[in-house]
């Protein structure tokens, strides 16, 4: 049975009115442990490499196809360098009853399988692939004999069409219980995109595509496999483990620490309020996904079209309007060289065993320690995306609660530090609640008075805080004032550059469009301090 949504009752004497997610920082003494919680690749070294120039220090990467943890990491790399820190996560899809990915971080569910067939291979007539070591469709676990074909076909003539067979399993009807469709026997495939779900027969597929190679290409021909349960099933492996025949899998590695996104979350409000009273450890949205049109677009994966794109970062504060509490997450998700980590606040780490590291960030995780990060991206004269890519020291170094003598909140004290004073020697600071933008504060610090109505309760249901380190021009030497600034809003203060980016490692799309402006400004989001 879910849980109700995060809400209780606290007078203004206990001192526990405004529920502050920092509240245990030693802004002193803590440091920053840059972090992702929704970042594909690290399964080689040059890869795991690629993300420590890039300022990382917490690795939990969240693969998919099997989305199994890439946990541990291995000993030599581990051992050349001893400052790394690593978590279990996974990115786990294809529910029956949602259309959702969610990560689970610090969980040791493994989930789905991948079966990819080379372009070697489908670069001739006919394809023949057996997939291989497969479940065998079960009444008593069907989710486990349930699999995707995905086939792509290109060709300049649309009444082309190749043929596809397959022998060992039949199609069947992913949202109908996995029912039974037939045989797929010389089934004609025009140019596009195809799916077909299959529950197996046998413990192997046989697929044979036979095209014209004069009038076809085939660029994806695989078979995968995702969680095919309710979401509910999946939320609870991931965090509490199941057991079948003896065998025990998922869980979390640490019981108090790591918990549940939601990824990309393109849906509705009424979507994601069920899955965020599910459990206290579900933990909350992304906010920023770089694939996704950075803050989010309702149309999903690379929008294009006019925005602003806000979708994600309006839906955030719909849900803190409920009451619920919810964190923000800021990722890059496939995108190897985009914008958008996490950044832990985490007591020191030096001399404290492997898993006592491990510990303290899935601890910041779950208790929202953590600031997102969409930083500028460091680039050549020559518009190349470079190293240290989106790495950036700018950080809250203060967001606190002052309180009178009684222990009653009287006001959100803030401070920010380590921007480039040379590119970025500007400050803007805001404050959100419910109510939009409340304050804005043209200072590496600032301060936010709390108001009460006439019965004495807070007012504002939460307090968000935004800073932006901002250079004092931009299109190459076009003013940017502290004025222009607060008239945008963080979409577009999200495109603000210099220059435009020419292929390179920036790119994750053969649309050089998506992700053309080379960003100049460093941009930090706290988690919401919610009224109780």
């Amino acid at each position: 049975m879910g849980a109700m949504p995060l809400r209780s009752m606290a007078s203004p004497a206990s001192g526990h009115e405004l529920d502050n997610p920092y509240a245990e920082v030693d802004w002193e003494n803590w440091e920053c442990l840059h972090s992702m919680s929704h970042q594909h690749q690290g399964q080689n070294d040059a890869s795991r490499d690629g993300f420590l120039e890039m300022g990382y220090r917490h690795l939990a990467f969240s693969n998919y196809y099997p989305s199994a943890p890439t946990y541990p990491l291995p000993a030599e790399y581990l051992a050349k360098h001893p400052d790394v820190v690593a978590a279990p996560n996974a990115e786990h899809h294809s529910f029956p009853d949602a259309g959702l990915h969610f990560n689970a971080l610090g969980s040791l569910l493994a989930t789905g399988y991948g079966g990819n067939v080379s372009a070697a291979e489908c670069a001739v007539t006919p394809i023949s692939h057996r997939f291989e070591k497969l479940e065998t469709f079960n009444d008593a676990r069907p989710w486990l004999g349930v699999y995707r074909l995905d086939l792509r076909l290109t060709g300049s003539e649309p009444m082309a069409k190749a043929g596809l067979t397959i022998e060992g399993a039949h199609e069947c009807d992913f949202r109908g219980g996995f029912a039974d469709k037939g045989p797929v026997t010389g089934r004609a495939m025009p140019p596009g995109n195809h799916t077909i779900y299959l529950r197996t027969t046998a413990s192997a597929i046989e697929t044979k595509l036979v095209y014209d190679k004069t009038k076809l290409s085939v660029t994806q021909f695989r078979l995968m496999q995702g969680a095919n349960r309710p979401w509910r099933d999946v939320f609870r492996a991931a965090l509490d483990g199941e057991t079948f025949d003896g065998k025990s899998s998922g869980g979390l590695l640490h019981a108090n620490g790591g918990g549940l996104t939601l990824n990309h979350p393109t849906g509705k409000l009424a979507d994601y309020t069920p899955m965020l009273d599910f459990d206290p450890r579900v933990l909350g949205i992304e906010v920023w996904n770089q694939l996704t049109s950075g803050f989010g677009s309702s149309r999903g994966f690379y929008d294009l079209t006019d925005g602003p794109h806000l979708h994600f970062y309006q839906l955030w504060d719909d849900i803190l309007r409920t009451g619920r509490r919810c964190w923000g997450f800021f990722v890059k998700d496939h995108n190897t060289f985009g914008r958008g980590r996490n950044v832990l606040l985490v007591p020191k780490l030096d001399g404290l065993p492997a898993a006592g590291r491990e510990a303290a960030a899935l601890l910041a995780y779950r208790k929202g320690a953590f600031f997102g990060s969409v930083a500028s991206l460091a680039a050549s004269d020559a518009g190349e995306v470079i190293a240290p890519f989106d790495r950036s020291d700018f950080r809250f170094s203060r967001l606190s609660v002052r309180r009178d003598a009684e222990g009653a909140a009287v006001a959100i004290e803030v401070a920010v530090a380590g921007n480039d004073p040379v590119k970025r020697p500007n400050i803007q600071i805001r404050f959100i609640t419910d109510q939009g933008v409340q304050s804005v504060a043209d200072a590496a610090q600032a301060e936010f008075q709390l108001k009460r109505d006439a019965a004495g309760r807070l007012i504002p249901q939460f307090v968000r805080v935004e800073a932006f380190a901002y250079p004092k021009t931009h299109l190459r030497g076009e003013p940017l004032t502290a004025e222009k600034l607060r008239a945008m809003n963080v979409h577009d203060i999200s495109l603000l550059h210099d220059q435009k980016a020419m292929r390179g490692p920036s790119f994750a799309s053969a649309d050089p469009a998506l992700r053309a402006p080379i960003p100049i400004v460093d941009m930090i989001f706290s988690q919401p301090l919610r009224r109780v």
